[in-house]
């Protein structure tokens, strides 16, 4: 289970919403976009390419995302790259087994589902030590025809249950 230690956000775009606790208003974004660092992840998870489809397949079913299509590739002699297109976006992942590290994105639109419930299942699947995670709120109104971003950074350690026995 992952747990976040810290939180900052970053509002970026040329228009700044307001956060929500100034406007009285909770923010509303078209899409939840979460970039996902895993590391410490097991080398032969990241290396093979039916595993990790099988794997990003079962993290879209996590979040609630209706699949359309799939596209993955091994390179020589090691990694994978991939990609799940949802309904509602998509899911991408390319691995270096040699470091144990993971490089996935988790775009989601609509409320009915859930790129964080992907996340944690990838991280749990892959055997992660650690996760760090980027979240942009992305399609926010700004003004007439006009939409910006806020971006949100958040650390998270893994807690083993062994500690926790």
């Amino acid at each position: 289970m992952y747990r976040t230690r810290w939180t900052t956000r970053l509002e970026v775009g040329f228009s700044q919403p307001k956060a929500p606790e100034e406007s009285g208003k909770e923010l509303k974004a078209l899409g939840t976009h979460i970039v996902c660092e895993l590391s410490g992840c097991d080398a032969a998870k990241l290396t093979d390419v039916d595993a990790v489809r099988a794997m990003m397949e079962n993290a879209a079913r996590a979040a609630n995302a209706s699949i359309v299509t799939t596209a993955f590739h091994r390179f020589q002699p090691q990694g994978v790259s991939g990609v799940v297109v949802i309904e509602e976006s998509h899911l991408s992942i390319h691995t270096w087994p040699e470091t144990g590290y993971a490089a996935m994105d988790f775009y989601t639109c609509g409320d009915h589902t859930d790129p964080w419930a992907a996340c944690e299942y990838a991280a749990e699947a892959l055997d992660a030590k650690t996760m760090l995670t980027t979240e942009v709120k992305r399609g926010i109104e700004a003004g007439h025809n006009r939409f910006t971003h806020v971006v949100t950074t958040e650390n998270d350690t893994r807690e083993l249950l062994a500690a926790t026995a």
